[in-house]
């Protein structure tokens, strides 16, 4: 048994096989602070939504955190940000490891092998995402597991390029980051991240309309569509504007990395993008026609997008994880019998 782990900005999901399926489970990654009562605890305990106490608070978390915020008009807090673990969220290891250990659920066995999804450090940015890996890599150590960090954009290839022989351009539309990979036959020849995302569109379309930033997220995620067709001044208006100048942004950097002298002549491959923030319909057909204009050495076979884009990540690293089991020695006994 393995596992694969996607640690996103607005989404933690894990990923594992049972028989023929692979099962996903998923929380958002995210928290609302409340006042303790005794009421209150008896009802989220009640309704089984996942909290915990510290001192005179209460902090929802998980999926219910945003549901909690609007009803409270509060505003989410978030473990982390742009990408990695926050710097200005005194909460961040705690509520990140709460959650985590929701979705991720207890080894199968002592050090079950399990790769996780850790961002490249960003282009356009001083942000180094060192710490952020190890402290993930040892939080999941203490939970009996023998992690392995797998580049964002390279757990998008795994996932999706198979057909392909892993080779193409991956890139994942994440909330606090857009990870690029480039790779031929599973070697990464490029990667690396740009700190622009899904929470970029979303915080630009509040300042831009006067709209809470948790609120724009709320209708993003409700059947937003790129389609163009929105009355100019409403949220959805603004985050197509601020969806297009993403992917320009995220074109012009690719553009600007890919190094021809790595690039193999007459090379032909297919585009895949992914993520969460990729979701809207409409986003894979303005992906491809912003493309066209750019300056990449190389040829686009054609431009796809995920099945599943909120999944494709967390796919890529079981795909990584089980890849590397099938060629360790028999497992470990199971963790209950190791105890008898």
């Amino acid at each position: 048994m393995a596992k694969g782990l996607d640690v996103g900005t607005m989404n933690i999901l894990s990923a594992r096989q049972d028989a023929s399926e692979t099962v996903f489970v998923q929380q958002r990654n995210s928290f609302v602070e409340i006042e303790y009562s005794d009421m209150a605890e008896q009802m989220l305990s009640r309704s089984e939504v996942l909290h915990i106490r510290k001192d005179d608070k209460v902090y929802v978390v998980g999926d219910d955190a945003l549901n909690f915020a609007n009803i409270f008009n509060k505003e989410t807090r978030r473990p982390m940000q742009h990408g990695i673990l926050s710097s200005e969220e005194s909460s961040a290891i705690p509520m990140i490891k709460l959650i985590t250990e929701q979705v991720v659920g207890e080894p199968s066995f002592e050090n079950e092998r399990l790769f996780y999804s850790s961002p490249a450090d960003p282009i356009d940015s001083d942000l180094s995402t060192l710490y952020h890996q190890k402290t993930l890599e040892s939080m999941l150590g203490d939970m009996g597991y023998d992690p392995e960090p797998i580049n964002e954009g390279m757990a998008v290839i795994y996932s999706e390029l198979a057909d392909n022989n892993f080779t193409g351009l991956g890139v994942s539309f994440g909330a606090g980051m857009t990870n690029v990979c480039l790779a031929y036959y599973a070697v990464p020849v490029m990667k690396f991240s740009i700190a622009r995302g899904g929470d970029w569109v979303d915080e630009q379309s509040a300042q831009a309309t006067g709209t809470p930033v948790d609120k724009v997220t709320t209708i993003k995620e409700d059947d937003f569509k790129l389609d163009f067709r929105t009355d100019v001044g409403g949220v959805e208006g603004a985050l197509a504007i601020y969806y297009e100048n993403l992917l320009d942004y995220v074109i012009e950097h690719i553009s600007r990395e890919v190094d021809e002298e790595d690039v193999e002549e007459g090379l032909d491959v297919p585009v895949v993008v992914t993520g969460g923030t990729s979701s809207p319909d409409g986003f894979e057909e303005l992906f491809e026609d912003h493309l066209e204009d750019a300056s990449i050495p190389f040829s686009i076979s054609d431009v796809r997008q995920a099945n599943e884009p909120l999944y494709s990540v967390a796919s890529g690293a079981l795909v990584a994880a089980r890849s590397e089991e099938e060629d360790q020695p028999e497992q470990e006994e199971p963790m209950e019998a190791a105890e008898d």
